[in-house]
């Protein structure tokens, strides 16, 4: 499966757009608790996406999903692909979707 180079920065700025709906603070306050609580690293996110994802649930609750539901809009939206929510899916589902979807153009 081939993907565009530079999906892991993407991803990384769709998070960061993500986490910025509550604020600046809020949002480094979030990053610095996850690499705080579960040693994830904001780089380290495009490969540990499911550990990003649970610290989002964890800490968050239910505003994890709609903040995942956020990121995963950015992300697609900066790879030019139509977003279609799926009831069920996390934020691990919407990313390795983009990625076999932009891996096929």
């Amino acid at each position: 499966m081939r993907r565009p180079a530079n999906l892991e920065k993407i991803l990384l700025e769709a998070v960061d757009e993500g986490l910025l709906v509550p604020g600046e603070i809020v949002r480094a306050a979030i990053y610095e608790r996850i690499e705080r609580s579960y040693q994830l690293r904001r780089e380290e996110i495009p490969e540990k996406v499911e550990t990003f994802h649970r610290a989002l649930q964890e800490l968050l609750g239910a505003g994890g999903k709609v903040m995942e539901k956020l990121i995963a809009k950015s992300l697609y939206r900066r790879l030019k692909l139509s977003f279609t929510e799926h009831d069920g899916w996390t934020l691990v589902d919407y990313v390795n979707h983009a990625k076999e979807s932009a891996g096929g153009h």
